[in-house]
């Protein structure tokens, strides 16, 4: 069960933690365009923290080196990572565990300091941690002609007044001897409210999230579904991650769907909001709860 335990958080950071926002999915709209990217789990030992500068496609494109180094800080105390950019996207592990015990409303603070450019950071607050009422299973109940879906329920009870916001993902296992590794599910939903996380194409088809400024105050039951793709007979289950996601977080992931992949941080025709200064993006803070699901 630990080792088990420790698959699923790893997993988290590094799902939580994707690269799957560069500068040249979009247009460029300045020279040494960069970008954060940068999303905390709070129960993680360490996670990723992307850096990226803008290039030109189909051009030759020089990349320089240099070194910068990342610091996360809180009240309690700060670590810091360093690394090299030497293409148009480098990445940092920071260990965040040394900061200490975080509780919902503390503040989280990045810096990115380089020879090479100047002082880039961003802040973020930990959110509340998803308060879980019920949530079920129902393997193969529906089908759409061509294949068969599992279907899933969540009902959550909103945390607090304060705003809050909610992504989820779904990870398979079989359970028999010899079967493949645990694998991330795409989501599907016919629920308006459960936007489906798609700015990275395919890839990044399994992930949902929404707000809650529609059930605020209450509780609400979320319906959605994944293809079952498990021979009948044969014995699997899901772990259902409900990871409750810092406001910031959620307004760069609805801008982002929103623009319709066409999106400028400034000077186009829509605005992805950043919450970095000195740079374009997203330095977003998650608390994650894992439940496991079973036929």
């Amino acid at each position: 069960m630990a080792l088990r335990r420790l698959y699923i958080y790893g997993l988290v950071a590094f799902l939580s933690s994707c690269n799957w926002f560069n500068p040249y999915d979009m247009p460029d709209v300045e020279e040494e365009f960069k970008c954060v990217s940068y999303f905390l789990p709070i129960d993680g030992d360490s996670s990723v923290c992307f850096l990226s500068s803008s290039m030109v496609l189909f051009e030759p494109n020089s990349n320089e080196y240099f070194d910068f180094c990342a610091k996360v800080k809180s009240s309690d105390g700060e670590v810091t990572s360093c690394g090299v950019m030497n293409e148009d996207t480098a990445s940092v592990w920071i260990g965040t565990g040394g900061l200490g015990g975080l509780d919902p409303g503390d503040s989280l603070f990045l810096e990115l300091e380089s020879p090479a450019f100047e002082l880039i950071s961003s802040s973020s607050v930990v959110p509340e941690k998803a308060v879980i009422v019920s949530y079920s299973m129902t393997s193969r109940s529906y089908f759409n002609g061509e294949k068969y879906f599992d279907e899933l329920v969540l009902e959550l009870s909103d945390p607090s007044p304060r705003e809050e916001a909610y992504m989820i993902q779904l990870i398979s296992q079989v359970d028999t001897i010899g079967a493949h590794s645990p694998s991330i599910r795409s989501l599907k939903s016919d629920n308006p409210r459960m936007i489906r996380r798609k700015f990275g194409l395919t890839a990044l088809d399994n992930a949902l999230f929404f707000d809650d400024t529609f059930w605020e105050g209450g509780n609400y039951t979320f319906h959605f579904r994944t293809s079952n793709i498990v021979d009948e007979g044969v014995p699997y289950h899901f772990t259902l991650l409900i990871h409750s996601i810092s406001i910031d977080m959620y307004q760069f992931f609805y801008d982002l769907e929103a623009s319709d992949l066409t999106g400028y941080f400034h000077g186009g025709s829509f605005v992805v909001r950043s919450n970095v200064d000195g740079a374009h993006g997203c330095f977003g803070t998650m608390q994650t709860t894992p439940v496991l699901v079973f036929p």
